[in-house]
């Protein structure tokens, strides 16, 4: 199996940075408010601030071209393309993009035997086929001038990329796509594109999403008692969301992202963030490998042709 991200990344003085937004809360806070912060505070730095509702993005100074907002729907196609046309058109004709940062996405929580297909196919939609979507278009750009050839495309992920929970399948399933999808398309560019993807899996983030990126399938009778374990999870998350324990401040997650960027070093596949997220990944690698060994036996019986 070839190797990802195999040279180091150096990212430019002048760069641009694009910064997909999601759907439902916009760039007016949470992560991506941090990521667009950092990012315009620092005058070298371009930014491609993007969302739904362009208002959200009022925060960003107007003053400056090193700033440029547009409306993004990663939802739609026709969206994403008028995005990439329009920051071209802004930034000229020999426009480059240097780092793209995925961030669409709401959870789609509660009893998953009543998820309507609307709900379903709106949050793959969102963080699934929004993120494909994104990346892609923004890998055409990053492999096209030879001279400025190269990138760095971080997909946010979550812990929930990596571990499925009662009550939230659809979620996990969207993200568990958002990392294979990644891996696969970071194995699948030529080595000299120096085009790098990250796949960043925070663990719960100080943010408004439980309040406002937050979506619940209609509860279902036969998974209303207590002792259900999606409602008995529900109770746990709901008292560490209520004290802030363990979450993570998302100024913390745009210098994290930052620094992986501006280090001049090899860019990880994989960036658990946050003690819960390194301690509980490496849990289920651990399991993993001792489901793994208990079953050799019956695994090597399918002998290969």
């Amino acid at each position: 199996m070839n190797s990802v991200n195999t040279n180091p990344y150096n990212l430019p003085s002048d760069a641009v940075l694009m910064l997909p937004r999601p759907i439902v809360t916009g760039c007016s806070s949470g992560i991506g408010r941090e990521i667009a912060s950092l990012i315009a505070s620092k005058p070298n730095l371009r930014l491609i601030a993007t969302a739904r509702d362009i208002s959200s993005l009022s925060y960003l100074p107007d003053d400056t071209s090193n700033v440029f907002k547009v409306e993004l729907n990663v939802t739609s196609v026709d969206s994403i393309d008028a995005a990439f046309v329009a920051a071209a058109k802004h930034f000229g004709e020999n426009f480059y993009l240097d780092v793209a940062v995925n961030n669409a996405g709401y959870s789609l929580s509660g009893d998953t035997e009543s998820a309507t297909e609307e709900e379903i196919n709106q949050e793959m939609q969102t963080l699934f086929f929004g993120t494909a979507r994104v990346t892609m278009r923004a890998i055409g750009v990053m492999r096209q001038h030879k001279e400025h050839r190269g990138g760095l495309i971080f997909n946010i992920s979550s812990l929930a990329g990596l571990i499925g929970l009662p009550g939230h399948a659809y979620y996990h399933a969207a993200k568990f796509a958002v990392e294979g999808f990644s891996e696969s398309v970071a194995r699948e560019v030529h080595p000299d594109w120096n085009i790098n993807i990250c796949i960043v899996e925070p663990s719960g983030v100080k943010t408004n999403f439980e309040g406002h990126s937050k979506a619940r399938t209609k509860p279902h009778p036969a998974y209303a008692a207590k002792d259900m374990p999606a409602r008995k999870l529900e109770f746990y998350v709901n008292m560490g969301i209520k004290s802030g324990v363990g979450m993570l401040a998302p100024s913390s997650i745009a210098d994290s992202l930052f620094a992986i960027a501006d280090r001049g070093e090899r860019v990880p596949l994989r960036l658990p963030l946050g003690p819960t997220a390194w301690k509980m990944g490496k849990s289920k690698f651990e399991g993993l490998l001792g489901e793994w060994d208990a079953v050799k036996e019956l695994s090597f019986m399918g002998k290969e042709a």
